[in-house]
């Protein structure tokens, strides 16, 4: 601003800066899927450690042909806030089971699709302002999809500085 006693003086603009931007997102999904999925079944293992001397109070590993270890380490505590150097470890081991999933084309695109839609709207702030969706497919092989979601949203981009002058 340029005033007739004052000379140039520098001020910022109370204005809005919009622009386009677009959140995009591309995951491959395989139409011969193999899950390993929780039995049920559980083993308990239990062993204690003195500093690092460990010792196992089990003689032999669950007998699952396919499984997940979970440790666990507790201190053994003799008052409020006096630990001895013993832990007591306890190894959970859950057996798994191969589950085969076979997904047509047109099943694999949906599913893929939703979970990218999803993914992509967790990423945007204000979902008032989406402007388009596109979405596009590639087929590489007869085992494979690939997708590309693609928000197009409108956002204010402006910043406030502060004018050093």
């Amino acid at each position: 601003m340029e005033g007739k006693y004052t000379g140039i003086r520098y001020t910022h603009a109370a204005g809005k800066v919009e622009a386009k931007v677009w959140y995009s997102k591309k995951e491959k999904m395989e139409l011969n899927q193999v899950a390993l999925i929780k039995t049920g079944n559980e083993k308990k293992k239990y062993n204690i450690k003195f500093n690092n001397f460990r010792i196992n109070l089990y003689k032999t590993l669950p007998n699952f042909q396919k499984y997940d270890t979970i440790n666990e380490e507790k201190k053994i505590k003799l008052f409020s806030d006096f630990y001895l150097p013993i832990t007591l470890g306890i190894s959970t081991y859950y057996e798994l089971e191969e589950q085969k999933n076979t997904y047509t084309k047109q099943e694999a695109k949906e599913k893929l699709t939703e979970k990218l839609k999803q993914d992509l709207l967790e990423e945007i702030e204000n979902k008032d302002n989406i402007k388009d969706i596109t979405i596009n497919t590639t087929e590489e092989t007869d085992k494979q999809v690939e997708i590309e979601v693609i928000y197009e949203v409108i956002e204010n981009i402006g910043t406030e500085e502060k004018i050093i002058y």
